[in-house]
């Protein structure tokens, strides 16, 4: 029996876009409080699962901060998915032209970057004055940032803010997508599942190297490359086996409880978290049309999520030094909630200035 397969609509995107953006927002602040346990995003340990075990057991009131912490990072994959998923399904009958399709890509994104970067170096010029005694600025990291190479520097992905190692990330599967697509369309599923092999094996065989090198393959396009498959693949899908798609999603769920505790597992992990999201989006989209005002919410961090995400790692230091000078788990909580409406502030000031900087530049031009 076979299930046809709805595609989201951009409301539908819209809606896990603005969920994964929420699940990122908190996650950064939430992780980095001490103390630090860790996190199974770019690297795997199983004693970061059985520290949030124990953290959780003897500390219940913790939870918030534990689920963030552990499984926020997730987020991100969402957005991998929806990339490649959404560039598949606009440019699957119509060939891509590299050089307008890398210009419209800067366009759309790199020149708010560069926005952001401005932003964040005034800021830090006020810092300064406050502060003169605190490390502000890091200027090789700032040049490797707007170069779009700082991933393949040593000890620079995650520099100066955290969250930006995606920017130059996304700008590495926009130069590879258009030859990832071609080769799809021409030799199909096959060689979706080589390339997802491929990138598994060289994870397997080279990562653990690189990381004593300061580097990681998950800070490039190469560690995603499973998932960024995956967005493909269901985009140009009309229906799929339901007993497959059942012996799927079972598998999925097996795989992420064993990704906290397996490292060959957790090579599967995004994957698999991306399958379920599928499955239930379904469910969550039905729920959601009887909740309007949740669903409007969704809809909102969903338009803002490039900007939130551009700004939401530079602005959360005042209310992380509120939750560690005290230390108290609702505090945190409250403190983790202002963080996230004073991001969304600012990125919605930073969305309306990078809109009408634009407009200028079009009316310039």
């Amino acid at each position: 029996m076979f299930i046809h397969i709805q595609h989201f609509s951009k409301q539908q995107t819209t809606i896990l876009k603005g969920l994964g953006i929420l699940l990122i927002v908190l996650h950064n602040f939430y992780h980095n409080l001490t103390p630090i346990m860790g996190q199974n995003e770019f690297s795997f340990s199983e004693d970061i699962a059985w520290d949030y075990c124990r953290i959780l057991q003897a500390s219940p009131e913790q939870v918030l901060r534990v689920l963030f912490s552990y499984f926020g990072h997730y987020g991100v994959q969402v957005f991998i998915f929806f990339s490649s998923y959404g560039l598949t399904r606009k440019y699957d009958q119509q060939p891509i032209i590299m050089a307008p399709f890398l210009i419209g890509r800067i366009k759309k994104i790199y020149l708010s970057f560069l926005l952001c970067i401005a932003l964040y170096m005034i800021l830090g010029l006020v810092k300064v004055y406050f502060m003169p005694d605190e490390k502000i600025f890091y200027w090789d990291s700032l040049l490797w940032k707007i170069l779009l190479i700082s991933n393949f520097i040593p000890g620079q992905a995650l520099m100066p803010v955290g969250p930006w190692w995606f920017v130059a990330f996304i700008f590495q599967v926009y130069v590879l997508f258009p030859w990832l697509l071609k080769c799809y369309l021409q030799w199909g599923a096959k060689f979706l599942v080589s390339v997802s092999l491929m990138a598994i094996l060289l994870q397997l065989q080279f990562n653990t190297y690189l990381i004593t090198q300061h580097l990681n393959i998950n800070y490039t396009i190469f560690g995603h490359l499973p998932v960024l498959c995956l967005g493909m693949f269901f985009a140009k899908q009309a229906h799929i086996d339901s007993k497959v798609l059942s012996v799927v999603i079972s598998l999925s769920l097996c795989v992420l409880l064993l990704a906290n505790v397996e490292s060959k597992a957790w090579l599967f992990s995004n994957i698999a978290l991306v399958m379920i999201v599928l499955a239930i989006s379904t469910q969550l989209f039905k729920v959601l049309s009887s909740w309007p005002l949740i669903e409007s919410c969704l809809l909102f961090y969903g338009k803002l999520s490039f900007h939130l995400f551009l700004v939401n790692g530079f602005l959360r230091s005042p209310f992380h030094t509120v939750a560690e000078r005290y230390h108290v788990w609702w505090l945190d909580n409250l403190a983790a909630l202002a963080c996230l409406l004073f991001a969304t502030f600012c990125a919605v000031a930073f969305l309306r200035l990078d809109e009408k900087l634009r407009l200028i530049i079009c009316k310039g031009a």
